[in-house]
């Protein structure tokens, strides 16, 4: 009997040692660093001389003795190697290890799939115990390999994650129930499948475009008929304190709905929901359970067995997803947990998503109205504008430019009838002739004529750049490609945007050679005027006199809802350019 005792406590501590080992293999994703590590457990577990695994897939042979890492030398050890390599992978199932002379062998088989081996060797014979706790430290090595291979080909996905999880808790299953091996596997299959069939039963019905009620009526659905269950139903925290059933459950009629009430829960309560939700509990209770703990829950919902896990989305706890009256006479297992615990958490992925679309719906319908009042804005600064210069240029025209034609008659005429100051009433004249003509200048920039006509932006835009010619001598090439149903507005701020431009150019540039380019390019007018005058330094324009004109082309064409910029050195000349959308 003591001899029984002893063997039995060196078993839990073996499957102790076991569960570290794996604790430290399951975060590693390459399988050379798994094998690497696992013969490191394998020599110490084993009270081993020297250990190996061999994976053919990934042409991987990794052996270490009692002294470290590296080839073989020992000649006992080369016969364990041998004896390795005369085994056929086909030829064994893995249910036993290989017991040849003193050496213990075990295939490495994850998934219904043999795919290497590993083994120890040393002086002593192994044991019963000892054969039995090989063979399930190979077993964790080879379900962690498993897990590394589907990491690598299938990449970051949601059934890569499906996979990870169910592998760790078919590990978890094994170390509790290992008389019942084979029967877990099975099982922990059925719990892939059904995990699986879980998260595609989400990203379907997540993207039907359907709102959040229909989506959690057709999931429910989906996941009752994964779990094979009469009623799913999701509670949701409301107000940071009650939790609430929400509506459309699967199987949920009103006579279900009226014995429901609103539960208390909150981070700092101890009851059964808040420990769910705020703490990660799993519940299951069934009236055949020999204990009678949770039988006040049943008798509540008025239900004959409930499963629940908590419902979330990252660190925020969103409520909990409870599946009730199992149709299959053992209700549910731990397999109907997983599936639960997988359509919760990607239900709450997709809680976030639709909520951040509404957001992103709000925001884009803000920026719509704040872009149709930009819209307005400008057009009416545009109309304020012409009006404003057309009322200028009218009394220009008819009271300044009238006045100065007169004296300069006047002058013409005093000129005749007295010649001894002649020169002085030219310079005068000649004075007089440059400011009109200045005026006309501005008078035209302020209102060009043709800007009304059809085909008068270009019209306008040619006449501007004769002028340029006229005063500068420079030499302009234009590229000018531009529809003639633009709207007024549009037209007005077009011409604006290269008048200012030239006017920096006449006053300031003193360039011989001038670019302009106005195209229609994905919707939007593209602006560009360049020249190779003296230039100057981008970052003091704002500093320099005579330059406000350049904040206001920025400013114009901001207002319209388009870009600006500016690119300039001393002594390389500027190029200026701009956009301004058309819709």
């Amino acid at each position: 009997m003591e001899t029984t005792r002893t063997q039995r406590t060196s078993l839990g501590e073996a499957l102790d040692r076991i569960q570290a080992a794996f604790l430290e293999l399951s975060p590693l994703r390459e399988i050379s660093d798994i094998a690497e590590t696992a013969l490191g457990w394998e020599l110490d577990m084993m009270s081993s001389e020297a250990a190996f695994i061999r994976v053919p897939d990934v042409d991987l042979l990794s052996t270490r003795t009692a002294n470290g890492p590296g080839t073989l030398g020992d000649d006992k050890v080369r016969s364990l190697l041998r004896q390795a390599a005369d085994l056929t992978l086909g030829e064994r199932d893995g249910s036993a290890p290989e017991h040849a002379g003193h050496a213990c062998i075990h295939a490495l088989q994850a998934g219904g799939r043999t795919f290497g081996l590993t083994g120890v060797m040393r002086e002593k014979p192994y044991n019963g115990i000892e054969q039995s706790m090989f063979a399930i430290l190979a077993a964790q090595i080879a379900s962690v390999m498993e897990v590394a291979r589907l990491k690598h080909h299938q990449g970051q996905t949601s059934n890569v994650l499906t996979t990870l999880r169910a592998e760790l808790e078919r590990t978890e299953h094994e170390r509790e129930l290992n008389a019942e091996r084979a029967q877990s596997a099975q099982r922990v299959e059925r719990a892939h499948e059904l995990a699986v069939a879980a998260l595609v039963a989400v990203s379907v019905h997540a993207r039907s475009g359907h709102d959040l009620d229909d989506f959690y009526r057709r999931l429910t659905r989906s996941v009752a008929e994964l779990v094979d269950a009469n009623k799913v139903l999701f509670w949701q925290i409301r107000d940071g304190q009650v939790l609430a059933a929400m509506p459309g459950a699967h199987g949920v009629d009103d006579d279900f709905v009226a014995r429901l009430e609103v539960a208390r829960c909150a981070p700092d309560r101890d009851d059964l929901a808040s420990q769910v939700v705020f703490h990660d509990y799993v519940f299951r209770a069934s009236r055949t359970d020999e204990s009678k703990d949770f039988r006040y829950v049943l008798d509540a919902l008025g239900v004959k067995d409930a499963i629940s896990v908590p419902w979330r989305a990252g660190d925020e706890r969103l409520g909990l997803v409870a599946a009730y009256d199992s149709n299959r006479p053992e209700g549910f297992t731990r397999e109907d947990t997983w599936v639960l615990q997988k359509a919760a958490l990607a239900a709450g992925l997709v809680w976030q998503l639709k909520y951040a679309e509404a957001d992103l719906q709000k925001t884009i319908d803000r920026l719509e109205k704040v872009d149709a009042a930009r819209q307005l804005l400008l057009k009416n600064v545009a109309t304020a504008v012409d009006k404003a210069g057309k009322r200028f240029a009218s009394d220009l025209h008819d009271d300044a430019l009238q006045k100065l034609t007169g004296l300069s008659l006047h002058l013409e005429r005093l000129k005749h009838l007295d010649g001894r100051d002649g020169e002085t009433l030219k310079s005068i004249q000649d004075l007089l002739v440059q400011t009109e003509e200045a005026l006309r200048r501005l008078l035209f920039e302020v209102r060009p004529p043709a800007l009304d006509d059809p085909g008068g932006l270009n019209e306008s835009i040619r006449e501007r750049l004769a002028m340029l010619r006229s005063l500068t001598g420079a030499i302009v090439e234009l590229d000018l490609d531009l529809p003639d149903e633009l709207p007024y507005h549009l037209k007005s701020t077009v011409f604006r945007q290269v008048a200012e431009a030239v006017t920096n150019i006449e006053k300031h540039a003193r360039a011989g050679r001038v670019k302009i380019s106005l195209q229609l390019v994905d919707g939007a007018i593209h602006g560009m005027v360049e020249d190779d005058g003296t230039g100057f330094v981008v970052s003091e324009r704002n500093n320099l006199p005579g330059h406000l004109g350049l904040l206001s082309l920025k400013e114009r064409a901001i207002l319209a809802g388009g870009w600006y910029k500016i690119d300039s050195q001393p002594g390389v000349g500027t190029r200026i350019e701009f956009g301004l959308p058309v819709a």
